[in-house]
């Protein structure tokens, strides 16, 4: 029996790919990205709509690009507060660091000050992800949900599946269309919603 391909392991951040439709790809992002005069960079978009997707796919390739950088990514949330992460992190960031901060927003004007100061005194290069525009960063990319993405996250997920042709019965239906008017932007918690619909039909199938 095939695991519900909408339980949290498959879609969590970097369980699969972002999806660029523009014609690009994320190594010339993540290029884009390391090319910044300015060495600060910024993913801004909704609630679930694909920031920290990206932030591990660019994580991969800056790896890939330069081999030999300290690479310095956390992940912060209304659940704990990052005061003990960032401070233990700072202390070991040096020139030759990227820094990624998923969650930026959440930090406090205290802590983006010390950030932004240190950033600035040794020229490190930082990546953060938040909802707004943030001052002082370079707008990198605005994440946003759209049918076609929409699409594409579904048909992916359950490819792995015995009918990955439910796609189409996934966003024809009517738990789907509810989910999304109730959700908009954010896709990641329509996802999570799907999950009892692909146990409904599993439930039908066998009866």
């Amino acid at each position: 029996m095939h695991a519900n391909p909408f339980s949290t392991r498959f879609i969590q951040p970097g369980a699969i790919e972002y999806q660029r439709f523009d014609g690009g790809t994320i190594n010339e992002l993540a290029q884009q990205f390391l090319e910044l005069p300015s060495k600060r960079g910024s993913i801004i978009g909704p609630h679930g709509s694909g920031k920290s997707t990206l932030l591990a796919n660019l994580v991969s390739e800056f790896q890939s690009l330069r081999p030999n950088t300290q690479i310095y990514a956390l992940r912060f949330s209304t659940e704990r507060s990052p005061r003990a992460a960032l401070h233990d992190s700072m202390s070991d960031w040096t020139s030759e660091s990227i820094v990624i901060l998923d969650g930026y927003e959440q930090l406090s004007f205290w802590s983006r000050f010390q950030i932004n100061r240190r950033v600035a005194r040794q020229s490190i290069v930082l990546l953060a992800t938040a909802h707004q525009v943030i001052r002082g960063f370079h707008t990198l990319w605005e994440t946003s949900v759209t049918e076609a993405s929409s699409r594409w996250v579904v048909e992916r997920l359950l490819q792995q599946t015995v009918r990955p042709e439910m796609a189409t019965d996934l966003l024809a239906s009517e738990a789907w269309a509810l989910s999304r008017s109730r959700h908009q932007q954010n896709l990641r918690e329509s996802l999570f919603d799907m999950y009892d619909w692909y146990q409904r039909c599993n439930q039908a199938d066998k009866t």
